[in-house]
């Protein structure tokens, strides 16, 4: 047990060492209360009760000092992206074929930890996920299949707790097209002239759509066919 001097100060008022200006004292009505210790932006000296002590136990007015100075406990243990793709890839072999659980860690190894790995979960703002996919505009399949793996990670972070609901960063970040955009009509002065290929270019737009969410899903790599060429298989999906 440390060991101090007894003096008039030492008796009425006790600092804290970890956080600065956290301080208990002892009022001359004989009640333990604990205070923080602050000057304003304009040098004005501020001890604002916290508690009693008996109210509050000496950790939860340190943690409290600590946000009253601007600081957040939680913050520190707040989990990092790395750590949030880790937990996601538990997640997902609990739940997803091995192909799947590959396409997710090979985006996740190759793009998302890179990037962002560093960042606090819920530091992660839409900024961030907008330049995330500038910075793959020049291989946009792969930009929108790490925009899917992200959206479902974020997703989870509120079933979690790590955000709160409705915080998703990729909500309203657009993804690529999927191949060659194809314009669905041009004006000429008052008129609006549509594109002869209209129909087929919504339905393309559609299936191109369609596709990209089932290859984000199960991690397989989308592979578009020609109007001569022949497809067989037998494919599988669950609805629910």
């Amino acid at each position: 047990m440390a060991k101090i001097k007894l003096t008039k100060f030492a008796v009425d008022e006790l600092r804290d060492t970890l956080v600065p200006g956290f301080l208990c004292k002892i009022t001359p009505a004989g009640r333990t209360v604990f205070m923080l210790q602050y000057r304003t932006n304009a040098g004005e000296r501020r001890k604002p009760a916290l508690g009693q002590y008996g109210e509050l136990t000496v950790e939860q007015a340190r943690s409290l000092a600590q946000v009253r100075r601007g600081g957040d406990p939680a913050a520190d243990k707040a989990p990092t992206v790395k750590e949030l793709c880790a937990k996601f890839m538990d997640y997902s072999r609990q739940r997803n074929k091995p192909s799947t659980q590959k396409g997710y860690q090979s985006v996740i190894d190759r793009n998302i930890i890179p990037m962002i790995g560093r960042l606090k979960v819920r530091d992660v703002k839409r900024p961030e996920i907008a330049g995330m996919m500038e910075k793959m505009a020049h291989k946009p399949a792969d930009a929108n299949r790490t925009f899917g793996v992200m959206r479902r990670m974020f997703n989870l972070t509120e079933v979690w707790g790590y955000r709160p609901d409705g915080t998703n960063p990729c909500r309203h970040v657009p993804m690529y097209p999927n191949g060659k955009a194809t314009g669905l009509g041009e004006r000429r002065g008052q008129r609006l002239i549509l594109a002869r290929n209209l129909l087929e270019t919504l339905c393309g737009r559609e299936v191109a759509a369609a596709a990209q969410t089932i290859a984000t899903d199960t991690g397989l790599e989308h592979r578009p066919v020609g109007d001569s060429q022949r497809v067989s298989g037998v494919g599988e999906r669950g609805v629910g």
